[in-house]
């Protein structure tokens, strides 16, 4: 389809006036001070760190195993989405029971670590969790422990 001399002319203009808006532009971002060259560096600044964001996201993404880099790759690749609409919603995590502690990746924390551990005092096998409280018992320190000590005393001397 080929313009008509009226419509090149209107281009023409039209053109001309962007290429003066430009200059203009250029030479109010080379003023020390400017607010167009403040403008312009805060502009900037916000979309470096939308950058940075992006690049966080889909980095913590792949190295929690939720996406793969064959996907990011490929999404990249064309264009950054699926021509059907905004790409579905990462899967929502596994129900996670009332109560339980979850690290930072979603996986479910036990709430006392299962590892046995020997007692160095009376050599019986104790979960990690417990160790400290066996301990205490088990040397007689502690409240609880100096209280039965106590009562064991009282007890003999009579």
């Amino acid at each position: 389809m080929a313009l008509k001399p009226a419509q090149l002319a209107w281009e023409a203009t039209l053109l001309r006036e962007r290429l003066k808006f430009v200059r203009e532009l250029k030479a109010e971002l080379a003023e020390p001070g400017c607010a167009v060259a403040a403008s312009v560096d805060a502009y900037s600044s916000l979309i470096d760190g939308v950058i940075e964001d992006v690049a966080l996201e889909v980095h913590r993404a792949v190295q929690t195993g939720v996406d793969d880099l064959a996907d990011v790759r490929h999404r990249l690749a064309s264009g950054g989405g699926s021509a059907g609409g905004p790409p579905p919603p990462p899967p929502l995590p596994p129900p996670v029971a009332k109560g339980a502690m979850v690290d930072v990746f979603g996986h479910v924390v036990p709430p006392i670590a299962l590892d046995q551990v020997s007692c160095p005092n009376c050599n019986r096998k104790v979960a990690a969790g417990r160790f400290a409280p066996h301990l205490e018992k088990c040397m007689g320190r502690g409240r609880q422990a100096s209280r039965a000590a106590n009562k064991r005393l009282s007890t003999m001397e009579m």
